[in-house]
């Protein structure tokens, strides 16, 4: 799923750079806001970092149960 969300990305990026030259792909990479993968939705940083929600699971009685989300 995280290998999905990141060709879709840069599917994205290329679409709005219109080029696929290196640095208009870094800066429209690093514009992506709001994207609304698989994983669920994210904004990348000026890193590149995904800023998103996680799911805290846990395992009870050899199930994995939910616990929580935590946002960013």
């Amino acid at each position: 799923a995280l290998g999905y969300d990141s060709a879709y990305v840069l599917a994205e990026a290329i679409k709005r750079a219109a080029t696929t030259e290196p640095a208009a792909l870094r800066d429209a990479i690093a514009g992506t806001k709001d994207f609304d993968g698989v994983t669920g939705k994210f904004t990348l940083d000026a890193n590149r970092n995904a800023i998103k929600s996680a799911a805290i699971l846990q395992i009870k009685g050899g199930k994995f149960t939910f616990l929580e989300t935590i946002a960013p």
